[in-house]
C-alpha cells in the first residue's frame, strides 16, 4: 500500500510540475506569427513566426541587412530603427549605440528577438541587396591555414564593390571531418604537427560569415575570398 501511495504521489508531483512549466512557457515563450511593418509600406510587410532574431528573420524574407560579423553582435553594422515592438535595448548593443541613438530607436538587428508585432525603418538601399547561389571555381591553399576561395556568380549578374568591401557567406548545417580536407604536401607537415586532422567541424544551424573581397573590382563575374 505504501509503495502504491508513493507512486501516486510521485506521479501527481510530476504532473503538477509539468503543468506549471507549460503554463509558464505559454506566458514567457512567444508562439504563432507576428507582423513586421517596414517603412510604413504595406508591400514590405512581413508575417513571420516569432522567436528568431530580427536579422535572421529579415534575411529569411529576402532582406539582407549589413552584418560584417555574421550576427555575432561585435561589428555594430546591422543597425535598424525600431519604432514599436523591440523591447528594451540590451547591454551588448550599448557598446555600439549611444544613448541618443537608443532614444531614437536605433538597435542592432542581430540582438533583437522577434517576440511581437513590430514597426521598423530600414534604408532604401538595403532592398537592392541580392543573394546568389554561386559555383565554386577553386578552393586552393595559399598558405598553411589560408584558402583562396573563388566563386563564379550567376550569368548576367555583377558584383559592384569598392576596395575593402565585403560579402556574407551562408554556411549550411554540416558535419565535416578535417581528415577529409585536401591539404597540399607543402602544408601538410604543419597540419600533422598540430594534429589538426583529428578534429571535426559540426554546424547544426545555418551560419552567416562575412569576408572581405580579395579580387579587384574590375575582375568581373567572380568573387575571390581569402579564408582562414
Amino acid at each position: 500500500m505504501e509503495i502504491i501511495l508513493g507512486v501516486v504521489m510521485f506521479t501527481l508531483i510530476v504532473l503538477v510540475l509539468s503543468g506549471l512549466i507549460l503554463a509558464a512557457r505559454s506566458k514567457l515563450v512567444n508562439a504563432g506569427d507576428v507582423v513586421i511593418e517596414i517603412n510604413n509600406e504595406a508591400d514590405k510587410q512581413i508575417r513571420t513566426p516569432a522567436g528568431d532574431k530580427l536579422l535572421n528573420t529579415l534575411s529569411s524574407n529576402g532582406i539582407f541587412v549589413s552584418s560584417a560579423c555574421g550576427g555575432g553582435g561585435s561589428c555594430g553594422q546591422c543597425r535598424v530603427t525600431i519604432k514599436e515592438g523591440g523591447g528594451d535595448i540590451l547591454p551588448t548593443e550599448l557598446s555600439h549605440i549611444t544613448k541618443r541613438e537608443a532614444k531614437e530607436g536605433c538597435r542592432l538587428a542581430c540582438q533583437v528577438a522577434v517576440k511581437q508585432n513590430m514597426k521598423i525603418e530600414l534604408p532604401e538601399e538595403i532592398f537592392g541587396v541580392k543573394k546568389w547561389e554561386c559555383e565554386v571555381i577553386s578552393n586552393d591553399n595559399k598558405a598553411t591555414f589560408i584558402k583562396e576561395l573563388k566563386l563564379r556568380v550567376p550569368d548576367g549578374e555583377a558584383v559592384p564593390f569598392r576596395a575593402g568591401g565585403y560579402i556574407q557567406i551562408e554556411c549550411p548545417s554540416h558535419k565535416v571531418a578535417y581528415a577529409d580536407f585536401d591539404i597540399p604536401d607543402e602544408y601538410r607537415s604543419d597540419w600533422d604537427k598540430f594534429n589538426l586532422f583529428r578534429y571535426v567541424s559540426e554546424v547544426k544551424e545555418p551560419t552567416l560569415r562575412a569576408y572581405s573581397m580579395a579580387n579587384y573590382p574590375e575582375e568581373k563575374g567572380i568573387i575571390m575570398l581569402n579564408v582562414r
